[in-house]
């Protein structure tokens, strides 16, 4: 600016030198310096235009790449918020006073309680574990990580501790916890070591029983001894049979690893077999055995596995005749399941007049091992026979049920689907 004024200023000077006619060659002289000055100045504030344009592209530039630079962050955060989302298991973020400032909707869903919002409270008031708000602090203070399991409302979480205070871009966040739900597979495995456990005793009662009638036998005088202890060891021996068989049933059932094979089978027919089958030992007993089936006038179809469905009534009708004393009844019924059932249904039951179930053990009838005082007094069976019937149903998408009182008899039954019918 400086040069583009003393240049208007020589202009101006030649021009008044020449309009005063006081020296021409003043006059020029001083247009000639102006001029020059002007050119230059114009000169200069050209190559600065340049120059500016220049550093505005290569800031417009820079612009662009900071912006495509926070798309792909902003994209990549998105991708790891889903991510976190789509996961079982519980994400927690909390800052330096250990308060939590993020969670992921698996935690939300977990830690909320009521109308109180976890998000920004103390991570020991949502959680409510000594040990991991320690292993936090630990964490936050020192930089230590941790692993360790968390006991929350009956479930096990194992959690890991990691401290971010080291971690570029990391914010208000110190420390993330991420918890996984370890309650199934402890549930599980508590379920295997009881199995072996209540097997091993099974499986020893009656050894000891055929070990101790071996060595009596040894010694045993008379023919009536012998064939008593023979007697013993037969029957202890068909007890242990049955129950190795019974385990290893329930075992595949179990597991999952052996399919039903699902085919079309005709219900009456299979159901009438297998009350034939056990109806020497009802009459043996003293025991009126009966079937009715459906009263549609033609073959109920089931899509079912028929040796599975034949097993789990054959337990049925073993239990009820065991149960039932002499003069008694025991039925076999057929029914439709309900209408709001995703698939038509048909359940099968048992009937008889035994000594009935008392209400506090029906709940655990059905589980593997359990046997009424009752039964355990008079011999009993496995106690495996009404957990392989429920899974039996559960295999075929069933359920079962038990109705009983003391005294008064039971109904027990199973649910298996029917062949949709065209």
């Amino acid at each position: 600016m400086r040069t583009v004024g003393l240049g208007v200023i020589a202009l101006l000077l030649g021009v008044g030198l020449f309009a005063a006619d006081v020296s021409v060659g003043g006059g020029a002289l001083a247009l000639a310096v102006g001029a020059a000055l002007c050119a230059f100045s114009f000169y200069l504030a050209r190559r600065g235009l340049v120059e500016l344009r220049e550093q505005c592209a290569g800031q417009l530039l820079t612009i662009e790449e900071l912006g495509e630079t926070l798309t792909e962050r902003t994209a990549e955060r998105g991708q790891l918020t889903r991510a976190l989302a789509s996961t079982g298991d519980m994400v927690i973020a909390v800052d330096r006073d250990a308060r939590i400032q993020y969670l992921n909707p698996a935690a939300e869903l977990t830690l909320r309680s009521g109308d109180r919002e976890p998000l920004g409270a103390p991570l020991l008031e949502a959680v409510e574990d000594p040990d991991l708000y320690g292993a936090v602090r630990l964490a936050i203070e020192e930089g230590t990580p941790a692993v360790l399991v968390v006991l929350r409302a009956e479930r096990r979480f194992r959690t890991v501790v990691a401290p971010l205070a080291d971690v570029a871009g990391a914010g208000p966040w110190s420390v993330v916890l991420a918890m996984h739900d370890l309650s199934d597979l402890y549930e599980a495995e508590v379920a295997r070591r009881d199995f072996f456990i209540n097997a091993s005793h099974e499986l020893r009662t009656p050894l000891a029983s055929i070990s101790a009638a071996a060595e009596t036998l040894e010694v045993a005088r008379t023919p009536e001894d012998s064939h008593r202890f023979r007697e013993i060891i037969q029957n202890e021996a068909a007890r242990m049979g049955q129950l190795v068989e019974e385990m290893l049933a329930l075992a595949r059932l179990e597991s999952g690893l052996t399919e039903p094979e699902m085919v079309v089978v005709g219900m009456e027919s299979l159901l009438a077999g297998a009350v034939e089958s056990i109806r020497p030992q009802a009459e043996r007993e003293g025991l009126s055995l009966s079937y009715a089936g459906l009263k549609s006038g033609a073959e109920t179809m089931l899509m079912a596995d028929p040796e599975l469905v034949e097993r789990a009534l054959l337990n049925l009708l073993h239990n009820a005749v065991k149960f039932t004393d002499a003069g008694g009844a025991v039925e076999v019924l057929t029914e439709p399941g309900d209408e709001a059932d995703p698939a038509p249904m048909v359940w099968i039951r048992v009937r008889d007049t035994g000594i009935g179930i008392e209400p506090a053990e029906q709940s655990r009838i059905f589980q593997r091992f359990y046997r009424i005082d009752r039964a355990r007094q008079s011999g009993g069976g496995t106690g495996l026979g009404l957990a392989v019937v429920r899974h039996i149903a559960e295999v075929h998408g069933g359920a079962v049920s038990l109705q009983s009182a003391p005294g008064e008899g039971s109904t027990f039954g199973f649910s298996v689907p029917l062949a949709q019918q065209s």
